[in-house]
């Protein structure tokens, strides 16, 4: 077909023919301009659509615009664009925080905290934005002893996790601006029986309507996963249903996770097995069932007497909708999975995969045996491996972005590889994108290691050092030593 060529549709008024293209998502309107010359020029010729493009572009949805001009929304993103390539926020904000919280979180420009001493209170702070200053809610004893808490400030939701006397493990729902029951909630207490009265090591998460709780009880691991508005128990597996040496969890959306796990010291290295692997596995929403194994993703190789200690795997949050306020909110597709690998004799490695690349396990989820896929069949393209630190606190990761952990070698400065990288829009910087690393066998591997995953590099010297650093889509947060204030650098 001519690209040029006109159209049976080309005979609709201008007006009809945006109005159809108003309903399809940027990728969509791109694949459009090659349809007839007609549609190009449509395309152009709108401000909206434009708009919408560099949306998709960045991997982002829209917001709030008020009565904002597609001009004028279109170079709010470009500023924002620009001042994460350059690392140049707009303002700088000092929030103080209560020492050493016992737990944390950082959703949708939400920073909470819990301490449990001589009750658990808890406090949540809207940060400050370069439009917005701060606000402060906190609770002196939320009336419970909460064990960890998960929030998702779309929903207005906080669910704090408890148990009672009995052995009973709850998940307590509530608003996050009253911390009263939540009106969406099956019910603002939803049980489970512990069968023991042991609860630790636990990764709690919220995905849209599911929560997601992975914990070690005296004898074993146990997952359980609820609909917390219907009040359906949807998973609830014990130790001979998980892989050996679970050593993370992750909820990978509303309807499927991940187990992250070590080396499984009873094989012999080199083997599969003593390498560790990712898991994937997809679950009902609707209805309690055994989850589905879809893929099992290899680590290297390793050589002998050296082994995998731990693993984390850890993304940017899901929030069930577009953050309340900004222009545009990071999409839940497209995220970074941040792995982080522990070796003996204290080698750490991080590995870096888009989500999209464990979405083409789940797309293709059958009930045929799920593959394994070696790491080097499935890492050089699909992954970046990079030499790791140890970490501190979680919520280093927001949508395409990482903040690297402060550096001993130089505490002032912050550092941020961006994977959203977007070869084919016009203004793309091919020498921005860092080349393909390889990672020396060593002691440790069998094999060297070769990545090819595109990312970008940027780092800034700061006025002062830094224990840790936080991210989310408009903000850097940096922790000092006595992790008393957070210094937040909006963008």
């Amino acid at each position: 077909m001519d690209t040029f060529a006109v159209c049976p549709m080309s005979s609709l008024p201008l007006e009809i023919l945006l109005g159809i293209l108003y309903w399809l998502d940027g990728k969509a309107i791109l694949r459009c301009c090659s349809v007839c010359r007609l549609w190009r020029e449509a395309v152009e010729s709108s401000g909206e659509l434009q708009y919408m493009i560099e949306l998709w572009a960045d991997g982002l949805v829209s917001g709030y615009a008020g009565h904002l001009s597609p001009a004028e929304k279109l170079e709010k993103l470009h500023k924002w664009r620009r001042a994460w390539q350059r690392l140049e926020w707009t303002s700088k904000t000092v929030c103080p925080i209560k020492e050493n919280p016992r737990a944390y979180e950082l959703v949708g420009g939400v920073f909470a905290q819990q301490n449990t001493w001589p009750q658990t209170d808890f406090t949540a702070i809207w940060l400050p934005s370069a439009e917005t200053s701060t606000k402060i809610s906190s609770t002196a004893n939320i009336g419970i002893e909460s064990q960890d808490f998960a929030l998702d400030p779309t929903q207005d939701l906080v669910v704090f996790l408890h148990k009672d006397p009995d052995e009973t493990g709850n998940f307590e729902c509530r608003t996050l601006s009253t911390l009263t029951p939540h009106p969406l909630a099956f019910s603002p207490r939803l049980s489970f029986d512990l069968r023991d009265g042991h609860f630790r090591r636990i990764f709690l998460q919220i995905a849209d309507d599911v929560i997601g709780l992975l914990f070690r009880a005296q004898a074993s691991l146990r997952l359980v996963l609820f609909n917390w508005r219907t009040g359906t128990m949807l998973v609830d597996l014990v130790g001979p249903h998980f892989p050996p040496y679970v050593s993370d969890f992750a909820l990978l959306s509303p309807g499927a996770y991940l187990l992250a796990c070590t080396s499984d010291i009873h094989f012999p290295a080199p083997s599969p097995e003593r390498a560790g692997a990712i898991h994937i596995y997809t679950f009902e929403r609707t209805h309690g069932n055994y989850p589905t194994p879809v893929a099992t993703l290899q680590l290297p190789d390793l050589h002998p007497d050296r082994y995998l200690q731990r693993v984390i795997a850890h993304s940017g949050p899901i929030c069930a909708h577009p953050v309340l306020g900004p222009l545009f909110s990071k999409s839940n597709d497209k995220r970074i999975c941040v792995i982080s690998l522990a070796y003996d004799h204290e080698e750490f490695y991080t590995v870096y995969v888009h989500h999209r690349y464990f979405e083409k396990y789940l797309a293709l989820a059958d009930d045929e045996m799920p593959p394994t896929i070696p790491w080097d069949e499935w890492s050089p393209q699909n992954s970046r491996m990079l030499p790791g630190r140890h970490l501190l606190w979680l919520r280093y990761a927001h949508g395409e972005r990482v903040v690297g952990p402060a550096d001993p070698e130089h505490p002032n400065r912050v550092e941020v590889l961006d994977f959203g990288l977007t070869p084919s829009r016009p203004g793309f910087d091919a020498s921005s994108a860092m080349a393909p690393n390889t990672i020396s066998a060593g002691t440790l591997f069998t094999n060297d290691i070769t990545t090819c995953l595109p990312y970008r590099r940027i780092s800034r010297d700061l006025d002062q050092p830094h224990l840790l650093f936080l991210i989310d889509q408009d903000r850097l947060i940096g922790v000092p030593e006595a992790v008393n204030k957070l210094i937040v650098y909006a963008f």
